[in-house]
């Protein structure tokens, strides 16, 4: 009998998340559920909103941060970049807030059209 990897409910990066490049099944989460900017924070300290944008709620998921926070699914996003999100999977909130921001280019490189 196999075990499915244990996905906390609240991880929107487990359960939207896929492993890139056939590297095989998502991993269990790890650690306590954190901000996972899908907007990186120092993109959005440059817009003219800078503060407001980052502490924007549209900006960021709840994700497993691992020990230090830079683990989990969120340092699989973040850090080794070996998670990926397709562009339909993302929150509508981030679309709006990058199209107000003027970075709808950044989700067409690192999400896709």
């Amino acid at each position: 009998m196999t075990v499915k990897a244990q996905i906390v409910p609240g991880c929107f990066l487990g359960l939207h998340g896929r492993v890139d490049g056939g590297m095989g099944e998502m991993p269990p989460c790890d650690g306590e559920l954190i901000k996972a900017h899908l907007l990186p924070r120092q993109l959005l300290r440059q817009t003219s909103e800078g503060r407001r944008a980052i502490e924007d709620p549209r900006s960021w998921v709840w994700a497993c941060g691992g020990v230090m926070g830079n683990g989990g699914h969120h340092g699989m996003l973040d850090q080794s970049r070996r998670l990926k999100l397709h562009r339909d999977r993302l929150p509508h909130g981030v679309e709006d807030l990058a199209e107000e921001l003027g970075l709808v280019w950044w989700l067409d490189r690192e999400y896709g059209r």
